[in-house]
């Protein structure tokens, strides 16, 4: 596969990806309105899937990054403080949404 190939199929992939968190993102408002107006059982699912999905994305983007310029001297370290704390906030979104979707259940 030459260059051009490979970057039309990476462009294919990044709108499909963007379009499935699009649905997944409308899916969980519509349900949280529909457990806030009409009383309907809460489906936490379509959440979870998009918090997983941008987690995913986000670790591995990371993950190529750091590996790319792994050994170049003129690098230096992004703010790491200020990507813990953003890490730190989406794992208490993610624990608080469980805990919310237990209470009320239970």
């Amino acid at each position: 596969m030459d260059e051009m190939e490979r970057n039309i199929q990476l462009r294919a992939k990044e709108r499909s990806y963007h379009m499935i968190l699009l649905a997944l993102g409308i899916w969980t408002f519509y349900n949280c309105w529909q457990t806030l107006q009409n009383g309907a059982s809460y489906h936490p699912l379509p959440g979870l899937l998009v918090c997983g999905g941008a987690c995913i994305q986000g670790a591995s983007q990371e993950l190529m990054k750091r590996k790319m310029v792994a050994g170049e001297e003129g690098y230096r370290e992004p703010r790491t403080l200020l990507w813990a704390s953003v890490a730190a906030a989406a794992v208490s979104t993610v624990l608080l949404a469980v805990v919310t979707y237990w209470f009320i259940k239970g």
